[in-house]
């Protein structure tokens, strides 16, 4: 199990999204974080992004699957990145497999 971290710039609907990856069955819930700000230097000067971000619970093996329905949904690249989770119960592994495709 993974959570899937999407790094959405606020131009894209982060709702729509969501939508389209429950539908496909790809991932089994998620939570949209609005206005996220992020702060890097780039080129030696400060910056500040804001993104929504989506976090979704699925199975590590649909993680290629899911870059792909992004990026294809979208039509651009977004950052995507995901943790491995390390422990959980039962039920919360059973809403995984029930609410995505089989692998």
């Amino acid at each position: 199990m993974v959570n899937i971290i999407i790094y959405l710039d606020k131009k894209n609907d982060a709702e729509d999204l969501v939508k389209h990856l429950l539908e496909a069955k790809l991932i089994a819930s998620a939570v949209i974080d609005m206005d996220n700000i992020s702060y890097s230097i780039k080129d030696g000067n400060f910056t500040k992004e804001v993104y929504n971000v989506i976090t979704a619970k699925s199975k590590s093996l649909l993680t290629n699957q899911i870059v792909h329905a992004v990026e294809a949904q979208l039509g651009e690249e977004v950052l995507i990145i995901s943790t491995p989770i390390v422990g959980s119960n039962s039920s919360f592994d059973e809403m995984v497999k029930q609410n995505t495709i089989p692998v």
